[in-house]
């Protein structure tokens, strides 16, 4: 039976912490100290989003000495609106001056993986949640992590009821994939070891076997000391039939 997809809904947190646009910046900052938390949704009443301060946001305040001033020909290049708009996050007194405004969201419904590539293609640690325009969780980084632990092994992994099982779904998963060809191995199974024997034509395809026979539940190790690399074996691709007993 094919694993469930994990989506957001699975793995997101539903304890939101949040402060109003109308905040003031020291109030959010003490409230991600007490709560330990690198970051504060901002909500309206509704629980839309409007933004999200982070700690990278309140870094770069003038009380810090990081709103320094930029070079004149830099200076030239920029409108006046973003000179005024850096202005109001270095010195501004409201959440609202300092957030970033700009939020990268997902659906209830997305993929953990594409919730993963989100993050690293926009370099960012969190995206919350949204279903009808309101925030109900965030997905961070920690949660992705989470959710690699205790998957890892079922998800990933057809349940096989005993050796035989796992045996047959290593043969599966060997037979379905590009690169068997240049392969002639056999694969038993007893007390949860998964021993091979035959020949590869690489060290690669070798560590492959291992792979896929380690990602099969009931498979505690996979036993290579049969399995033989000869670089000549590549010339047989797709010629002789893998013997799989």
């Amino acid at each position: 039976m094919a694993s469930k997809t994990l989506t957001a809904a699975d793995i997101m947190s539903t304890k939101l912490f949040s402060i109003a646009p109308g905040a003031g910046v020291r109030l959010a900052a003490e409230y991600m100290l007490k709560r330990r938390v690198s970051a504060l949704l901002v909500l309206d009443p509704k629980k839309r989003l409007l933004g999200i301060v982070s700690e990278g946001d309140l870094v770069k305040r003038a009380e810090l000495g990081a709103a320094k001033k930029g070079s004149w020909w830099l200076e030239i290049l920029t409108t006046d609106r973003d000179l005024a708009r850096q202005y109001a996050r270095a010195h501004g007194r409201r959440v609202a001056d300092v957030m970033t405004r700009t939020c990268i969201v997902a659906g209830p419904d997305a993929p953990v993986a594409t919730l993963a590539e989100m993050m690293e293609r926009h370099k960012i640690k969190r995206i919350p949640i949204v279903d009808e325009g309101r925030v109900v969780g965030v997905v961070a980084r920690a949660d992705l992590v989470a959710a690699f632990v205790r998957t890892s092994g079922t998800v990933a992994a057809v349940h096989a009821a005993n050796d035989a099982g796992a045996a047959a779904e290593i043969r599966r998963r060997i037979g379905r994939e590009p690169w068997i060809g240049s392969t002639m191995v056999s694969v038993s199974v007893a007390k949860g070891i998964a021993a091979f024997s035959g020949i590869v034509s690489s060290v690669a395809q070798r560590d492959a076997l291992r792979a896929i026979a380690e990602d099969v539940e009931g498979v505690r190790r996979a036993d290579l000391g049969q399995l033989r690399v000869d670089k000549r074996a590549i010339a047989l691709t797709h010629a002789i039939p893998i013997p799989m007993p």
